[in-house]
């Protein structure tokens, strides 16, 4: 088994949290090779029926601190192809509600679920410590999951905060929590609670009195409904102390707690895209959907919503492969992360999951198939990115052989999207594609027929590919195609109408020109770091077509290199790894931890290499997992 999980920092907090809490972090992540517009968390690549759950699909809600997350979605195939719309069902997904202490432990636990891979509130629940007790005695319809409904979590915290009479505490949905008065000499802080501007509570808490219990150091909040809930507690904010200033009143809060006031409908018989609920067990905390009267034929190149931001991908292969996975497109970034004891899912974690240990020995393997931040072409199945990490003395990685983390990937052969160009070799290299040179497989290539040199790794350095485009665009002669890192294309028709003048331009200015008769390859050398003679910039065009005095052509082929390259030569030094052997024959790169022992402490977050990291549970029970950052930019913003 295994995970891959997605991270992201909350609001309040520096904490990590799962990857339901999609609060977005502004600016750039130290390590992260670029943004994007959007980021698909995938699970475990399939080509069978298949179980995916929080430990091998990263969209699932799971929290490594306290081993929490209970989702599952099997699909079983008929007819080789088809998930059946009918019993028995080929999709069918459960989650159950789990209890979790509250960041700020002393308001004791309630119950969250992972639902459409989110989390959720599922209810309040008793403790043994009554004064935990709080907001089960205060709401009065306190088990959201008895209503047939849900609310998200926004805010659970235990960060200090310093609340002014000057500055309200911010919340989410709109509130904020205001003092409006502190009586020293009674001991109370004067609260009013306001949304949107208006004021919707009111109440006195006493922090700083002799003997002050629970109670009175909580403000909170009763919603008076919430769905079909009433007198619901969806805010809560601990004080730890109140001061009267000469100039303005403050106070130190230690803990806040928001669940949003807009309730999720799960009776039964609802429907969410392709898949409907089933059954809701109140009792056990548990929810079962399954895709009836919704039959999916897994065909290739096919991508269905399954339900909410969850959907299922096949490859564009006639060999079935397929994935579920999520989408992200709000502007952030995120942490893709792994999780527990399997190689079919995208990042791991060693240690124990849901109870069960998992580290049967004290070496774990981390590849392109259970850990996202791998390079993996599902298409051609391509990525050989593996890392292995073996505990020495419990918890240490040696930096001496052999060594306690080893990385290594290999480049392999690859058709162009443009595939009359014939192939090239794309390697996984510190999570990204790059390329190591062109190569023949018994066909002739524009690419290899210009190259001076076809294989990088023998100078010891890749280039990032940048464009590799086989889909057929109708453009205008005369028009430009942009390409990256500066350079566009232009095309104007010649005076005999059957061939064109191709222009590459650099940053506006024409950097090369070449007359081509169509259908045709134009092709530009130039250098990739300090290696001469490499193809860098391909487009095919077809014939072009004149229609009323205007002319227009077809490129069915779009190729670009990056000119600047990254160096792979032995004992390079990428943060805590370093580069070992590079094998140009074999197209193998190694790296280990030279030099770099690593103690795995609980809590700790370490750079391994250039955006990869590794990290620990916040808890007694080693628990670790990769994770790489991405950035999720808006759209239309320069990457």
């Amino acid at each position: 088994m295994a995970i891959f999980i997605i991270l992201i920092l909350l609001n309040f907090a520096s904490a990590w949290v799962s990857a339901a809490d999609t609060a977005k972090v502004h600016g750039v992540v130290a390590g992260t090779t670029g943004a994007v517009e959007k980021v698909e968390v995938r699970g475990q690549v399939a080509t069978g029926d298949t179980t995916w759950n929080p430990q091998n699909f990263a969209g699932f809600y799971y929290d490594i601190k306290k081993d929490i997350g209970y989702e599952q979605l099997t699909t079983v195939l008929t007819e080789g192809n088809k998930l059946s719309g009918d019993a028995p069902y080929g999709v069918t997904y459960t989650t159950t509600a789990q209890a979790k202490d509250y960041e700020f432990e002393d308001w004791g636990s309630y119950n969250v679920i992972g639902f459409q891979a989110e989390k959720y509130f599922a209810g309040y629940i008793t403790n043994e410590d009554a004064a935990k007790n709080i907001f089960f005695k205060e709401s009065t319809d306190e088990n959201s999951l008895s209503s047939e409904q849900l609310q998200k979590i926004l805010i659970d915290n235990d960060m200090e905060i310093t609340v002014t009479s000057g500055t309200p505490l911010k919340l989410a949905e709109g509130y904020e929590l205001a003092i409006k008065s502190i009586d020293i000499d009674n001991n109370k802080v004067y609260l009013e609670l306001s949304k949107d501007g208006s004021v919707v509570d009111s109440k006195f808490v006493s922090p700083s009195k002799t003997d002050a219990i629970m109670a009175d150091k909580t403000y909170y909040y009763k919603n008076p409904q919430v769905g079909d809930q009433k007198k619901l507690i969806t805010i809560a904010v601990h004080f730890k102390n109140a001061f009267r200033g000469s100039n303005q009143n403050q106070a130190t809060v230690d803990g806040i707690w928001q669940i949003s006031g807009e309730a999720t409908d799960v009776k039964a018989d609802t429907q969410y895209d392709k898949m409907t609920i089933r059954s809701v067990d109140a009792t056990n905390g548990v929810i079962t959907m399954d895709n009836k009267d919704n039959a999916i034929t897994l065909s290739k190149n096919k991508d269905t919503t399954l339900m909410s931001c969850i959907k299922i991908k096949t490859a564009d292969n006639d060999t079935l492969r397929y994935y579920i996975y999520k989408e992200i497109t709000e502007p952030g970034n995120y942490a893709l992360r792994g999780a527990v004891d399997s190689v079919d899912i995208r990042g791991a974690v060693a240690g124990t999951v849901n109870g069960q240990s998992n580290l049967e020995s004290d070496t774990f393997t981390w590849n392109s198939q259970n850990f996202a931040g791998f390079y993996y072409d599902i298409k051609k199945n391509i990525g050989t990115e593996t890392l292995v990490t073996s505990l020495t003395e419990g918890n240490k990685f040696s930096d001496d052989a052999p060594y306690g983390v080893t990385y290594k990937t290999t480049a392999q052969n690859k058709n162009f999207e443009y595939e009359d160009w014939g192939y090239y070799n794309v390697i996984g290299f510190l999570s990204d594609e790059y390329f190591t040179g062109y190569s023949r497989s018994g066909t002739s290539s524009d690419m290899l027929d210009e190259a001076n040199i076809t294989n990088l790794l023998e100078s010891g350095q890749v280039t990032k590919v940048l464009i590799n485009d086989g889909k057929e665009k109708v453009i205008d002669l005369g028009s430009t195609i942009t390409l990256a890192e500066g350079y566009a294309l232009k095309a104007t028709l010649g005076t005999d109408k059957k061939g064109v003048l191709v222009e590459l331009l650099y940053d506006g200015k024409v950097v090369d020109r070449e007359a081509l008769i169509l259908p045709g390859s134009y092709v530009y050398i130039s250098k990739a770091g300090n290696i001469a003679g490499v193809p860098v910039i391909a487009a095919h065009f077809q014939e072009p077509i004149i229609l009323d005095d205007k002319s227009y052509c077809k490129v069915d082929g779009l190729w670009q290199l990056s000119e600047k390259t990254t160096e792979v030569k032995v004992d390079t030094q990428y943060d805590k790894m370093t580069i070992t052997s590079v094998d140009a024959n074999a197209g193998t790169i190694t790296m280990e931890n030279k030099d770099n022992a690593i103690t795995l402490s609980k809590n700790m977050d370490t750079v391994l290499m250039n955006g990869i990291n590794i990290k620990t549970a916040d808890n007694d029970t080693l628990r670790y997992y990769l994770y790489r950052t991405v950035v999720v930019a808006p759209a239309g913003v320069n990457k």
